[in-house]
């Protein structure tokens, strides 16, 4: 698709090599808009998520303490894995945002592929049930070829 002399062509339009980076802005922006609310929800529910498990390891601990409960360590464990599985989430959810920032200059075609796929695995991601379609979405849009070409690095 060649715009030409086009006087109504956006000065946006024209990216690295002569590329046309208005289309691949207008495809990708939604795209990575979509993504960042999207994670930025989960990361907030992620860290409600863990300040609930932490007060609920502190309660269980003095419930079990007080009760000589032999299944402290087993609550406890279950809470650390929670927490560990929570920071794991926040660390992916913070590396997801920061791609989507990129994404939106048109810069790292890599690291878009990478936070896409990210966002679309259930248990990795803390976006778990939007992920996929959104996820999917990013695959389509992240690899048609006037997107492709007008990413840089």
């Amino acid at each position: 698709m060649s715009y030409g002399n086009n006087p109504f062509q956006s000065p946006l339009a024209s990216g690295s090599g002569g590329q046309n980076s208005g289309y691949a802005l207008g495809k990708v922006k939604p795209f990575a808009l979509t993504l960042m609310i999207t994670m930025g929800v989960m990361m907030l529910l992620v860290v409600v998520g863990i300040v609930l498990n932490l007060l609920g390891m502190g309660f269980a601990a003095q419930a079990a303490q007080a009760a000589d409960d032999p299944n402290m360590a087993m609550m406890m464990m279950q809470g650390t894995i929670g927490l560990v599985s929570s920071i794991i989430g926040l660390a992916i959810g913070g590396f997801i945002m920061f791609a989507c920032s990129k994404m939106m200059k048109l810069e790292s075609y890599g690291m878009a592929m990478t936070a896409t796929i990210l966002a679309m695995i259930p248990c990795i991601s803390p976006c778990c049930l939007l992920g996929l379609p959104i996820g999917i979405w990013g695959i389509v849009i992240l690899n048609d070829p006037q997107v492709k070409a007008a990413f840089r690095g």
